[in-house]
């Protein structure tokens, strides 16, 4: 009989056990601000979410417990998955779209592959889902880089891999821009008549956090100057970009082989090169470039040698400044 009562005893510990363990995660998961969109305080992480006309990112500050990396990520993914606190934001994951695993590669860059309703989602969604992911989690000690895939394999993009993201690649869709587009500079280096020095042209673009940074700069400097510009373009205009991604300060990109023909005879070796090295070099978290071609390492382009890590190159840089330019170049 005593064994019987102590039993019971047991199983009413045990379930009062696990309803305490419920009762202190649901306190520790609840948000800190009910508004959103506060700057978080000490020990406390942005959430980020979205609302009903998707059309920016939003967040709300969650205090995490002080665990180790993984054991803050499985309660971010928790958060994530989860409606926020305030009825005028919506969480950024849909109902039928699941996480079928996740997990660590080296170098602190976390992996996630979705299930494949991933892909019903619209580009607004989508980039809101990414964008609101990376910034989150990068908020996680030990979490530099996020990379995405779906039903194992890797996310596509314009049939291209996004590959490896940082919250760096993301722009701050706050507010209401129902089209998810902010203006930014980039800095390209081309060249003038001469082709033996790299002119600097500033150029605002419209970005939608669909591509890289690093993609849109590039794919700038391969569309060349405008007709009525004093400057020369540096890149063939066939050149494709195969792949980008920048990976612990390391920007690999992969071209096609129309790199490797320039498209002014005048060009130096070294400004059609560095042309390349210097606009990548530009954006924030790149100091080096490596250069592929169609997945090859190729030794030389021309007389400059490419199999390696090139870093800017301020010497081949026209001491005179060639000014700033609205649009395209």
């Amino acid at each position: 009989m005593k064994t019987k009562d102590m039993f019971k005893k047991n199983i009413f510990l045990a379930v009062l056990m696990v309803l305490l363990i419920f009762v202190c995660t649901a306190c520790n998961d609840a948000p800190t601000n009910t508004d959103g969109d506060e700057e978080p305080g000490p020990g406390e992480i942005k959430i980020y979410c979205t609302n009903a006309s998707y059309d920016g990112l939003h967040w709300e500050n969650y205090k995490l417990p002080n665990s180790g990396r993984d054991e803050m990520v499985q309660k971010v993914f928790g958060l994530l998955g989860n409606q926020p606190s305030s009825a005028s934001h919506k969480k950024v994951l849909p109902e039928d779209v699941s996480i079928i695993s996740y997990y660590f590669d080296e170098d602190d860059q976390l992996i996630i592959d979705f299930s494949s309703q991933y892909m019903n989602m619209s580009t607004i969604q989508e980039t809101l889902l990414r964008a609101a992911f990376v910034k989150t989690f990068c908020q996680i000690s030990g979490v530099e880089y996020l990379e995405f895939y779906v039903e194992g394999v890797p996310l596509m993009h314009s049939d291209k891999p996004v590959g490896i993201m940082t919250d760096s690649d993301f722009v701050n869709f706050y507010g209401n821009s129902s089209d998810l587009k902010q203006n930014m500079k980039f800095t390209l280096y081309m060249t003038d008549k001469e082709g033996k020095l790299l002119q600097d042209c500033v150029i605002n673009v419209d970005i939608d956090g669909t591509k890289s940074l690093e993609e849109v700069a590039l794919e700038k400097l391969i569309m060349g100057p405008k007709a009525s510009s004093s400057f020369e373009p540096v890149v063939n205009e066939k050149t494709v970009i195969n792949r980008i991604r920048t990976f612990d300060g390391v920007c690999y990109v992969d071209l096609s082989e129309d790199f490797l023909s320039k498209p002014l005879g005048k060009i130096t070796d070294e400004v059609a090169v560095y042309s390349v090295v210097n606009t990548l070099c530009e954006i924030p978290g790149v100091t080096k470039v490596r250069i592929t071609i169609n997945g090859s390492e190729r030794k030389n382009f021309g007389k400059v040698a490419i199999n390696d890590f090139l870093s800017l190159k301020p010497e081949l840089i026209a001491q005179e400044k060639a000014g700033e330019s609205t649009g395209n170049n």
